[in-house]
This record gives structure tokens, C-alpha cells and sequence, in this order.
């Protein structure tokens, strides 16, 4: 009998010190949900020569892994005729605010951003592109990328071009 109360004790001892562990664990701020316009913190990140920054697309799910939703999110310069190119941030939630987290397409890859996805650590672009001889109004181009989170940020990913089926070719 005395025994098991030694053995009663000690496990008492163990749980109250976990319980304290779990308390000091809890004062690490939580991540915060993303605001649903995350445009605020992205104006300045593209260079549009004093025209607006626009929101194209968002598509908010959890690529961290940490229980919270993180986002990608397209934005344009605001030129008011053609289609300017893209560029995609990815924005993680945390403790102190949202916080970019990379530059997965930039305005110097000349594409529009036509849809963003994601799942688990794969964020997926898909854009309309311009070939070589294609004229800027009218793309030829579809290109789908792929990203995958590392635990810090995304690979530099992985990109498929194909062509767009011509006016020609649906005619006949």
C-alpha cells in the first residue's frame, strides 16, 4: 500500500509539471487570421510607377501546416487598358500579423494571372502568357506552376507552358 501511494505521488508530481509546461507554452502569441483584403500589405511590393495596385485573386488555406489560414494573392498595377502583368505574394498568418512570406510570379515574367489554388504545401498558379512572336494583346500561351512549402518558403517551383487553342482550330 505504501507503494502505490509513492506511485500516486509521483504521478501526481509528473502531471502538475506538465500542466505547468502547457501554461508557459501558452503565452506564445497564436497566429492571427489573415484579413480578408490583403491588399494593405502589399501596395509598395510591385513597382507601378505611381499607379494603383489592384487585387486580382486571393485564395486563402493553410500551406504552414500551423492550423491557420495563410493566402496567395495576385495583384496588378492599375494602368486602366491592356493586361498588365502579375505578381503572386504569398502571406503566412503569425503572431505578430500577416507577414510575406515570397514572390512566387513577379511582373517581369510578363504573365496574368487567371487562378490560384492550394492544398496541403502546394500552391498552383495558373497564368496566361505571351510566346515570342505573340503580340501583348493576345496571350498564347497557358502556364501552370507549381510551388511547394518547405517549412521557411516555397521551392523555386516548376512551370508548364501550353499552347492556347487557336480561333482556327475550334472552327474546325
Amino acid at each position: 500500500m505504501p507503494g502505490q501511494l509513492v506511485a500516486i505521488g509521483v504521478a501526481a508530481s509528473v502531471v502538475g509539471l506538465l500542466a505547468g509546461c502547457g501554461a508557459a507554452r501558452s503565452t506564445v502569441a497564436a497566429a492571427a487570421p489573415l484579413p480578408d483584403d490583403l491588399l494593405g500589405l502589399l501596395t509598395g511590393q510591385a513597382d507601378c510607377g505611381g499607379a494603383k495596385l489592384v487585387l486580382v485573386r486571393q485564395h486563402s488555406w493553410d500551406f504552414t501546416g500551423d492550423g491557420v489560414a495563410d493566402a496567395l494573392v495576385a495583384v496588378r498595377c492599375d494602368t486602366g487598358a491592356g493586361s498588365p502583368p502579375s505578381a503572386v505574394f504569398a502571406v503566412a498568418a503569425g503572431g505578430g500579423g500577416p507577414r510575406i512570406v515570397g514572390e512566387l510570379l513577379r511582373p517581369a515574367d510578363d504573365e496574368v494571372v487567371s487562378e490560384l489554388s492550394g492544398q496541403g504545401a502546394q500552391a498552383v498558379i495558373t497564368a496566361f502568357a505571351f510566346g515570342p512572336n505573340a503580340p501583348r494583346c493576345c496571350p498564347d500561351l497557358v502556364a501552370v506552376h507549381r510551388y511547394q512549402w518547405n517549412g521557411a518558403g516555397f521551392d523555386p517551383g516548376t512551370r508548364v507552358a501550353t499552347p492556347l487553342p487557336t480561333a482556327t482550330a475550334d472552327a474546325g
